[in-house]
């Protein structure tokens, strides 16, 4: 990167700052830290367009905030992370008008957003770059996570959220929070999960099974060829899917956590009825290659 470069940015760091992210979050961040240096991108998709947006000169474009949350799922309560307020970062990059968003992550998790939500006052967003109470000099960003058999950072990005009502839900499976974030995309739910759909054949089940499947497991997995790559690919020859009995794939959907202790997978036993696991195991049952 050229001198001239890095004079432009230290120039726009130092005369842009003014326009600072606080509405509905804690107050501004101190001066020294908004100059700060930092290598991270965040990649930017729209159909076969892409663009990179490294995290100073957003911090020169939108400046940082800080969020307190009151519960985060992963790292416990009263937290308080730094970053970019996500309605004006999603403004900057050019998706602020995005119906629905794909959020995309270095593990391969890739989870669809429904953008209407920053529309409302409440829960509030941001796409955060460090946990501050970890000192700011240039360390690990976040606090250790043990997630599945790993230990990991969750750099480059982690979004996170808020709320005053106490009684929001705010989980996992209502909001995304996905960490180690590497690029947002403009997106179609319809155009993007249409490979997966089930035959009219099948029937209402599979098909109703669809529905869930969609809101829940193709972060993580593929069916025929979209989704997430977390997990197991779902459709192929030998599959759990295809080798487990019916009861026994009930039990594999369900994961209330005694089957496989290590799995990354949310224990579906607390958040889905009987009827929409069973809905869901006859969805991933009519999508086997030999049915």
């Amino acid at each position: 990167m050229s001198a001239h470069t890095d004079e432009s940015r230290r120039l726009r760091a130092h005369g842009v700052l003014m326009m600072i992210v606080s509405v509905g979050l804690l107050p501004a961040l101190s001066w020294a830290e908004q100059s700060i240096t930092d290598d991270r991108v965040l990649r930017v998709r729209e159909g076969s367009s892409a663009r990179q947006y490294a995290v100073e000169d957003l911090v020169a474009a939108i400046g940082l905030a800080e969020l307190e949350v009151a519960k985060d799922p992963h790292f416990g309560p009263n937290r308080v992370f730094a970053g970019f307020a996500l309605k004006p970062l999603l403004d900057h990059i050019g998706l602020g008008d995005a119906p629905e968003l794909l959020l995309v992550c270095a593990d391969g998790y890739r989870i669809p957003f429904d953008a209407s939500a920053l529309s409302r006052s409440q829960p509030r967003a941001l796409l955060a770059i460090r946990d501050t109470a970890l000192p700011a000099n240039g360390g690990p960003h976040w606090a250790a996570y043990r997630h599945g058999t790993e230990t990991i950072s969750f750099d480059p990005f982690y979004l996170v959220w808020a709320s005053t009502d106490e009684g929001a839900d705010l989980g996992t499976e209502t909001l995304p929070w996905p960490f180690q974030l590497t690029e947002i995309h403009r997106f179609d739910r319809v155009a993007y999960f249409a490979p997966a759909r089930p035959p009219e054949r099948a029937g209402d089940a599979p098909r109703l099974g669809f529905g869930i499947y969609t809101a829940h497991c193709g972060k993580c997995h593929r069916m025929r060829g979209v989704g997430g790559d977390v997990g197991p690919v779902l459709d192929r020859q030998g599959s759990l899917s295809s080798a487990l009995t019916t009861a026994q794939l009930r039990d594999y959907v369900r994961h209330d956590g005694t089957g496989y202790p290590q799995s990354k997978m949310p224990q579906f036993s607390k958040l889905l009825s009987p009827t929409e696991i069973d809905q869901v195991t006859a969805y991933l049952q009519a999508m086997q290659p030999a049915r």
